[in-house]
This record gives C-alpha cells, structure tokens and sequence, in this order.
C-alpha cells in the first residue's frame, strides 16, 4: 500500500506532494493501529471462546437456546438429554431399527412418477433429494414453562419429502384456496385491532393453547377432511392424486437423536413446509364444525388464531 500512495503522490504538483505524504502518513499510522486493535480483540475473544469451551467440556454441558426471546441456555448434558427423552416417552414415539431413509427415498421417487396431475415429469428431478439425509432433533428450552420442558427443533431439509413437501404446500392451498380469515398476521396488526375494541364490564379475553400442536393433529381424519374440500373444488383425478401425495409425506414423521430413529405413533412431521398447512387445514376444521354455535351465542368482538408455532 506505501508503494502504491507513493506512486500517486509522485504524479502530483511538487508543490503538493509534501503536504499528501503528511496525510497519507498519518492514514496508514491510524489503518494501522485499526488493524492491530482488531487482531487484538480477535484474539481475546478466540481466547474467551477457547476458555468457555474447556469449562463446558470440563462440566459436560452445554449452550442451546431458549423457546422464547433471544436468550441462550446453558445446560448440563445429561439434563438436556432427560428432556428429550421425556419429550419422546410422553408422546409414544416408536424406535426404530434401522434407518428408513432409503426407503422412503424410493416411496418418494415412486409418487412422483404415478401423480401425473400434480407433479410434471420436469419436476421429478428438482423435486428427488440428491443425497437424502435423516431429520435431525435439537431442543430449545421452554424457560416460561413449569419444569422447562423442549420445544423440539427438527431440521428436515435433508430429509426425503422436503423438496416435495415444499412444492405441495403451494399446490395445496391453491387448490383449496383456505380462508384464513382468523389468522394473526403479525404483532402490529393484532395490536392495531385490539384498539379498536369498545371496552365495557362484561368484555371477557379468552385465549386457548394447544400443547405440542403437531403431535397432536390427527393424519387420518386431517387426510379426511382434505379430501372433502378438495372435492368441492377439483375433479376426483386431482383429488386423489393430492391425497396420495399427502399420505407419502405424512408417513415420512422420523427423525434421529444419539444415534436412534423414532418415529410417532400420530402426528404430522415436525419441521415439514407442509406441517402448518396441514394444521390449519384441521384446525379451521375444528373451528366451523365445533365451535359455530357457542360464536353466534357469544358474539366475539374480535376472534384470532396463530398456528406458526407450538405451544
């Protein structure tokens, strides 16, 4: 960088190279002194990390994250490893003997061939997972909750059905065409309709949490109810394509923690692009079947629903 200033300063008016090699001086002292402070807070951090490490290492812990708000958990190994574990007792999930990835890599590649109405042969190759990988568990911890349990974490990105799963979700609420009118569409909009309520004495705010939401959506009737509304809307060739579709992605709920593979006994696949679909599907089910007279008798000022998440 010196040899570069120099050669420009030299295509300058003698006059003014004096005055610029001042100031070019003082910019490499000060770029200077600014990369040597930064190599210095480099290296105090990488010391810092290297330290909490050891100490992790040492206690056997370790760092995940919290459910709720930007916090981090430090946790001992052995007690993140209980959590998950009662998380998987108390929902019945099966263990496995071995890995089904590759069988459910060829139930994939089979599907795509057989519903012609939904998937064009030019989709098949973009929609196989090239080097198909099991769904991965980590848990964030529920600080909020009594006990702290987990939220469960799957990663599916890898998985057989995600690519397939991704390109349905689309499909399938274009052709149902849901109506998503209790849906919360973010924070702001739910405040902003809140002050637009009256408030009086016999005003009452009533909210309901569904624990472990996913876990607990039934497939079959779900699958049901999907058929139905499908339907009314499309012939029975498209219908029954989409179904088949759905079933071989609902199928595919595993997922591999230390080493194990379990699988649900119910439930639709936590960390799937299609899981929130799906939910909403029988949850807007639920709503207009269950739920219709007690709306009419009590008349709500303002009704909402958010599925993005589990409780």
């Amino acid at each position: 960088m010196i040899n570069e200033t120099e050669q420009a300063i030299k295509k300058l008016d003698t006059k003014l190279q004096a005055p610029y090699r001042i100031l070019a001086a003082k910019n490499l002292k000060q770029i200077n002194t600014t990369g040597n402070q930064k190599n210095v807070l480099a290296k105090r951090q990488a010391y810092v990390l290297k330290n909490i490490k050891n100490k992790l290492t040492q206690e056997n812990a370790m760092i995940t994250k919290a459910d709720k708000g930007k916090t981090i958990v430090i946790i001992y190994v052995h007690e993140y490893n209980t959590k998950v574990y009662d998380f998987i007792n108390n929902n019945n999930f099966q263990l496995l003997r071995k890995n089904p990835t590759d069988k459910y890599q060829k139930h994939i590649a089979n599907i795509l061939k057989q519903c012609n109405q939904i998937i064009d042969k030019k989709q098949i190759k973009y929609l196989t997972q090239k080097k198909p990988r099991p769904p991965t568990l980590k848990a964030q911890i529920k600080l909020h909750k009594p006990g702290k349990p987990i939220r469960p974490v799957i990663n599916n990105i890898n998985a057989p059905a995600y690519k397939l799963a991704k390109h349905l979700t689309k499909t399938l609420n274009d052709y149902l065409n849901l109506s998503y009118q209790y849906n919360v569409q973010d924070s702001a909009t739910l405040a902003q309709d809140l002050k637009q309520l009256t408030i009086h004495d016999n005003l009452r705010l009533i909210t309901l949490d569904i624990k472990d939401l996913y876990v607990n959506i039934p497939i079959h009737e779900t699958l049901r109810i999907t058929k139905t509304l499908l339907s009314k809307r499309n012939n029975a060739l498209i219908t029954q394509h989409i179904i088949r579709l759905l079933q071989t992605i609902l199928q595919q709920n595993y997922f591999i923690f230390m080493d194990n593979f379990y699988q649900p006994e119910k439930s639709i696949p936590m960390g799937s692009p299609l899981s929130n679909t799906i939910a909403e599907i029988f949850l807007q089910h639920l709503k207009h079947t269950h739920t219709s007279n007690t709306y009419w008798t009590l008349k709500p000022s303002i009704t909402t629903q958010d599925t993005s998440m589990t409780s």
